[in-house]
């Protein structure tokens, strides 16, 4: 028998595992990463290949999950633009294995928990080919097995959809009511044509046709990766104990969803091939443990905040019949969106094993909930969450429950550090001397427009949102091509959606001549510093007149549309929207405003300082840079991707990121000190720790180059 110590197990090696374990790791914990299976990722894994997805996917703005899974998506973009799912398998292996505080075990499923009373003491499985026997013992445990593998051998209560299940021990429904599960595949089209015998097994044409282009069904020879999420079975089912009898029948479904696509006669399908398929079904349900809160519909709805709010989600609540494929319904997936909403910390335990966390789609949140918390960025923030609540608890030898509120705060600090964003929460780091710190820059964005390019057209309405400043008036650009009336909507949030802009502020309306309009938007009472969002009604006879991009937070676009351009608008005067002291303050990403500092366009030498009055002792730096907040980046795509999954796909890496720089310091007594040189960076979060205290009277950095565009700094963290 292998029998390995360590202070945290983390059991699971899908997004919130790999990120739980990378997080502990780093914070200096002994960490095992257990994984039943070759290839770390799990449903993100190229055994599966459904893409990561979260808050921008479901139309949030300026949303886009970081902190360690951002690093490793921003990485995946560096290392691999196409979204090769093969290749980020290797992205997330390579993270784990750099880590030396890390042990990883592969192909190893586990099966026995040991308990000392109320206590884990030990987990213990086989390995798959090694034909050992593994036993981990640990402190603290994390179960990231997405069905609640541990709390279940733990006995802790759980839920099945809506049902509460009381212990291993209780019946589970007959047919519950969960989400199903998918196999995917990937096209390929040939020079020549591709003949196609399906297998006996595979169901035939008939059947199909039965079933296919109902609602969202839609079948065509271009089809591949996500769009296949419909083959959707097993929802009636144990998706646990049934596993393999759920796999086999989507096995039967996908072959005879190709057949029928290669041999109907119906499509153009003559020359197009498998490259892959899914032999491992994507799993969306399973248990959910009923951990000490469970966050309900009602909290995510209004935006509620907690004590203890750790992360954050943001996809919409987005329900799927239990049927899947044979659900009678027309519409077969039902996608209500939300605002970004707070998940606490008491969402990852359950008292009655103290030393048991949870992350990952099996964290303790009602049903409606769930169907939003799922999604693969929203577990992998889980991970990373519970690690932070791991090492609080081996530091103070507590159980999660008996925090104090001040050892609370120490967590939610420890990832506001690590780059996790909490919405609506308490954005002062005590610790972090920039606050006191004049900033200066070489130069800074004064907020006008750009040139103007393009133009977006209201005959289907449209929103525009830039970032409010009471008292001011912005000053938008029109284009009408007859006289009329342009009527809307006001709203206000902190950081709004093209689906929830916010609480509604007032009407609005504007008389149009034909020709150019500049029309002045005063900003609406009430407004504060949040962001404004002007929803304007169908108006066939005009356009906004868009610019080119260089500000983050002036947006224009449709409600039905995740294709975003920036409005000729602005404010007509400077008030320092990216002024270099916006570096110094907090928030370091979108909310009530841009929070950056940006330098003007075409500016040759770009650099951006920090200078204290009195001489400073600093350890530790944070540069928080500019990834493209309001676009998506997946773990993976197909080559291919239908309209209905609203994605647009980044040309490249992000253009305002700096890429090379050199940072220095001013001493006391005047002279300068290179502290590093950065290189070809891909990253939106360097940490640099020096050896030993520093005296510094200013810090400088001097940005060489970016991936194409004015550089912009959201925070520069002084420790």
């Amino acid at each position: 028998m292998n029998r390995i110590t360590a202070q945290l197990a983390v059991v699971g090696g899908g997004p919130a595992g790999v990120c739980g374990a990378l997080a502990a790791a780093r914070r200096g914990i002994s960490t095992v990463l257990i994984h039943n299976r070759p290839v770390l990722g799990g449903n993100s894994s190229s055994e599966i290949r459904v893409w990561s997805r979260g808050a921008v996917g479901a139309g949030n703005f300026y949303s886009e999950e970081m902190g360690i899974w951002g690093e490793l998506k921003l990485t995946n973009l560096y290392r691999n633009r196409e979204g090769n799912p093969i290749f980020w398998d290797e992205v997330l292996l390579d993270a784990v294995l750099a880590e030396p505080n890390l042990q990883l075990l592969l192909n190893t499923e586990i099966s026995q928990l040991t308990m000392d009373g109320n206590r884990v003491t030990a987990v213990s499985g086989d390995q798959q080919g090694s034909q050992q026997r593994v036993t981990v013992e640990a402190e603290v445990f994390l179960d990231a097995t997405g069905d609640g593998c541990l709390g279940y051998l733990a006995g802790l209560p759980y839920y099945l959809g809506d049902v509460s299940i009381p212990s291993r021990e209780a019946p589970i429904p007959e047919t519950p009511e969960l989400l199903g599960c998918s196999i995917l595949f990937y096209t390929k089209q040939e020079d020549h044509p591709v003949a196609f015998v399906p297998p006996e097994y595979a169901y035939p044409l008939d059947r199909i046709a039965g079933l296919i282009n109902q609602g969202g069904r839609i079948v065509s020879e271009t089809m591949g990766g996500s769009d296949c999420w419909w083959f959707e079975y097993g929802g009636n089912l144990d998706t646990m104990g049934r596993y393999q009898d759920i796999a086999l029948e989507l096995k039967r479904l996908v072959m005879g969803v190709w057949n029928y696509i290669k041999n109907s006669g119906r499509y153009a399908a003559d020359t197009y091939t498998l490259e892959w398929v899914g032999s491992l079904p994507g799993k969306r349900e399973s248990r959910r443990m009923a951990t000490d809160y469970l966050l309900t519909e009602r909290d995510i709805r209004t935006g509620r905040t907690f004590p203890d709010g750790a992360f954050y989600g943001g996809w919409y609540m987005d329900n799927h019949p239990s049927g899947g494929i044979h659900d009678t319904a027309q519409e077969n997936c039902v996608q209500i969106p939300v605002n970004l909403y707070q998940i606490p910390l008491r969402c990852l335990y359950s008292s009655q094993v103290p030393n048991l966390l949870f992350a990952g789609r099996n964290i303790g949140v009602e049903r409606q909930v769930f169907v939003s918390s799922r999604v693969m960025n929203t577990c992998a923030l889980a991970g990373q969450a519970a690690a932070a609540l791991a090492g609080a608890m081996l530091d103070t030898g507590k159980a999660p429950a008996a925090l104090t509120p001040e050892e609370v705060r120490r967590i939610q600090l420890e990832l506001l550090r690590g780059d996790v964003f909490l919405p609506g929460g308490d954005f002062t780091d005590p610790q972090d001397k920039s606050g006191s710190a004049s900033a200066a820059a070489s130069s800074f964005q004064d907020g006008s427009c750009g040139p103007e390019q393009g133009r977006l057209s209201l005959s289907q309405g449209g929103f525009v949102t830039f970032p409010g400043a009471e008292g001011r008036t912005v000053r938008l650009t029109l284009e009408a091509r007859a006289p009329g009336r342009l009527t809307g909507v006001w709203y206000v949030h902190p950081l709004p959606s093209r689906f929830c802009p916010g609480t509604p502020s007032g009407s609005f309306q504007a008389e149009l001549t034909e020709g150019r309009n500049i029309l002045p938007l005063p900003v609406p009472p009430g407004c504060g510093s949040q962001f404004c969002t002007l929803v304007l009604d169908p108006c066939p006879e005009a356009d906004i007149v868009c610019a080119q991009r260089q500000r983050e937070g002036f947006l224009c676009g449709r409600r039905d549309s995740p294709v975003y351009r920036e409005p000729m608008a602005d404010y007509g005067e400077d008030f320092g929207l990216y002024h270099p002291q916006r570096a110094a303050e907090m928030p370091d990403r979108p909310w009530n405003g841009p929070n950056q500092w940006k330098a003007a366009p075409h500016d040759p030498a770009p650099w951006l300082e920090l200078r204290w009055e009195a001489p400073q002792s600093i350890r530790r730096l944070r540069l928080v840079l500019d990834p493209a907040l309001n676009e998506e980046l997946p773990s993976s795509r197909a080559k291919h991707w239908q309209e209905s999954h609203h994605f647009v796909p980044r040309e490249g890496m992000p253009a305002a990121l700096v890429r090379d720089a050199v940072l220095r310091a001013q001493l006391p007594d005047g002279s300068w000190q290179t502290l590093a040189v950065c290189s070809d960076n891909c990253r939106r979060q360097i940490t640099l720790t020096l050896p030993e205290p520093l005296s510094v009277q200013a810090l400088r950095l001097d940005i060489r180059k970016t991936w194409g565009a004015a550089p912009a700094v959201y925070h520069f963290g002084v420790y």
